[in-house]
């Protein structure tokens, strides 16, 4: 296997040559792993730091069961105040990539790290009988993480932190209906309700919180973020399910005054709250809270090592979107090309139209989902106007 050098972290590590530069791996490739993911593992890093301040432990137990070529476990020795990590691969090839990186770290970090080549319920049922309890447990597999998330919630301490990536976005759009009820239990969805990638994160939410209310667990999330062809969500476990319960329900889109509003799990004889319509488009059961913890995005802005990550410039925008998104608590935003579309009319800059939805007296604010998404407290209705109206 031909292997090439990159950097993450200021550090090099080893990983596979690419079959065509530029590309995502495939499933079959020897041993996988994804350059395109770096934003990702920079999260996870910058996260893992946060948890453990706000939490104040001096050093984490992590879990990494599909490690892969071993940079991001190497990136978690290095990079995050752990005392154990324990990395797992079922592929033969990519531990072998990893044996090389783990071998250019010091000796206090390579102690770290234990290795195992075990398919996944095996690896979590031989580690659970040695080290029960995990702080961190991070699930990154090819796809949907649902398969994984039912034993992951049981390895993990109370109040402790999983992170799960998901990459089936096709499914999570509702692209495929089916696929969507099947993996995460959506049975009623709608795609031109909001943003189509703020949906599938909260898809994504809802599959994993699914499974948690079946174990009595609630898993909150304190941090999601989507970038490119990947949705990857950090949630903290905590005991019961009122708290999860009390953050689903369903959106509605009024068929008659294009009215969004949404309700909870108990609401029966749904009605539009502004004309009284009984003609709605709908999407749920659906998480229906915030996406990231407020005390999360404060630690995360002033994070020291932030500056040490190569393309901080990059990881600096989408969070200063993301704490824009975060001050408005409704759980839907506007794609203002699909209201253009609606309404057969070019988009003027999205400026423009932040500044006019001020001026009339609304919230409104960019998000990271997309460069025509906006989360507002302003109706449809107004955002035709603005969009019909244009520069004058």
């Amino acid at each position: 296997m031909d292997l090439t050098k990159i950097i993450e972290g200021r550090r090099e590590y080893f990983i596979p040559s690419p079959i065509v530069d530029g590309s995502i791996p495939r499933k079959v490739d020897d041993a996988f792993f994804n350059p395109h993911q770096k934003l990702n593992r920079d999260f996870s890093v910058l996260i893992l730091r946060i948890y453990a301040k706000i939490n104040k432990k001096l050093t984490l137990r992590i879990c990494e069961p599909f490690g892969g070529v071993g940079v991001r476990t190497c990136r978690y020795a290095v990079e995050v105040p752990s005392e154990a990590i324990h990395y797992n691969d079922v592929n033969s090839d990519a531990i072998k990539v990893a044996h090389q990186n783990f071998s250019t770290l010091s000796k206090q970090d390579r102690n770290k790290i234990s290795i195992y080549n075990k398919e996944f319920t095996d690896f979590l049922h031989s580690l659970y009988i040695d080290h029960p309890i995990m702080d961190f447990i991070d699930i990154d597999p090819y796809g949907s993480p649902i398969p994984f998330v039912s034993r992951s919630l049981k390895f993990v301490t109370l109040r402790g932190l999983l992170a799960f990536t998901a990459t089936d976005l096709a499914s999570l759009s509702g692209l495929y209906p089916r696929a969507l009820y099947s993996k995460y239990g959506i049975g009623i969805f709608e795609t031109r309700i909001g943003n189509v990638h703020e949906l599938a994160a909260r898809n994504l939410i809802t599959g994993i919180q699914k499974i948690g209310l079946t174990q009595n667990q609630s898993v909150l999330p304190v941090f999601t973020v989507y970038y490119r062809h990947f949705i990857r969500t950090f949630l903290i476990r905590e005991r019961g399910v009122d708290k999860v319960l009390d953050s689903t329900g369903f959106l509605h889109k009024c068929q008659k005054c294009n009215c969004i509003f949404h309700t909870s799990l108990k609401s029966k004889n749904v009605r539009c709250i502004s004309c009284d319509s009984v003609q709605l488009r709908s999407i749920g059961p659906l998480y229906l809270g915030k996406l990231h913890d407020e005390m999360y995005l404060s630690y995360l802005k002033e994070e020291p090592h932030l500056m040490d990550l190569n393309g901080a410039k990059k990881i600096k925008k989408l969070i200063n979107l993301i704490n824009e998104e975060n001050k408005l608590d409704i759980p839907w935003s506007f794609d203002v090309q699909n209201i253009a579309k609606d309404i057969n009319e070019p988009i003027p800059p999205m400026n423009f139209i932040v500044k006019r939805i001020i001026d009339r007296g609304h919230k409104c604010y960019k998000t990271h989902f997309s460069g025509s998404c906006l989360k507002t407290n302003a109706s449809y209705n107004d955002l035709c106007e603005i969009v019909k109206a244009g520069i004058e």
